[in-house]
């Protein structure tokens, strides 16, 4: 697996270390709602709801297996949340945990993508896929998985 090369180690990530990851995410996040919001309501309440359920889901699959438990990680309102609605598990970190966080963000995804697939939202899917690409190369190659200090996770530049 092609890895980033290690930047730093940082145990607890501060706005400074993960702004564009921020940023980017709640772009992701209002670019969706752009999309879903002129169809109805329910779109509007469907698309809050699967991006509420998403953090059950990575919580509970994911960040409570994670070093940054109850810390600040790369992901906003993720490693630093869980610890209110999951316990700690102290099983190790590895696939099924990322197979949990690739179902997250299928969740969050979802909708925009049926919507610009099904009204032809040609603008809207170039700026959506777009801002995914973009916080998934942040994330991946710049801030996130280069600085992470969770080594048995399967991105890590560390993982054996």
């Amino acid at each position: 697996m092609l890895r980033p090369k290690r930047k730093q180690h940082i145990s607890q990530f501060s706005l400074s270390d993960n702004y564009m990851s921020v940023i980017l995410l709640g772009m992701v996040f209002m670019c969706g709602l752009f999309i879903v919001w002129p169809h109805s309501l329910l779109a509007v309440a469907a698309y809050l709801g699967l991006w509420a359920f998403s953090y059950i889901i990575i919580y509970a699959g994911t960040c409570r297996y994670c070093i940054y438990y109850g810390k600040k990680c790369p992901i906003p309102l993720e490693g630093s949340c869980v610890h209110q609605f999951f316990v700690k598990k102290e099983n190790s970190f590895g696939y099924l945990q990322l197979f949990w966080a690739t179902v997250t963000y299928g969740f969050r995804v979802i909708l925009p993508v049926i919507f610009i697939f099904r009204y032809t939202m040609t603008g809207w899917g170039i700026i959506y896929f777009s801002l995914l690409t973009v916080f998934w190369i942040i994330h991946l190659r710049i801030t996130g998985c280069p600085n992470c200090i969770n080594a048995q996770c399967p991105l890590n530049p560390e993982h054996k």
